[in-house]
């Protein structure tokens, strides 16, 4: 599923217009139709912007996601917009739960990197 495809999900699931979407996001409503329509990707501040609003991870809104097969050899891909899997390697559990908690921690340092940003440029 594309970002643009998961933003709409989302939007309409949340019965908004892509018009008050926008507003909330402080962004214009061509720009909010353009990411929708996959006609362009939103900025890293959009994005967090986008997964805050939604209270969801921005990982989430990605277009390739990290999977997980739940097996005894657990193994670490990609989802593709034409739904084929590319596995990557095969990893222990201690491996892919220390790989899914740095992504956590990835997430949560640009989330504080882009706040302080935030409050700098309002100063």
């Amino acid at each position: 599923m594309t970002l643009g495809t998961k933003l709409n999900k989302l939007r309409t699931g949340r019965n908004l217009t892509q018009v008050q979407i926008a507003e909330k996001l402080h962004v214009s409503q061509n720009a909010y139709n353009k990411w929708e329509s996959d006609k362009a990707k939103p900025a890293m501040e959009n994005l967090m912007k986008i997964a805050d609003f939604y209270e969801t991870d921005v990982y989430e809104l990605l277009d390739e996601k990290p999977i997980v097969q739940n097996n005894t050899d657990r193994a670490v891909g990609n989802i593709h917009n034409n739904n084929t899997v590319t596995i990557n390697n095969t990893f222990s559990e201690e491996v892919i739960e220390s790989i899914l908690k740095n992504q956590q921690d990835i997430t949560k340092l640009v989330e504080a990197q882009s706040k302080l940003i935030e409050s700098l440029l309002k100063k």
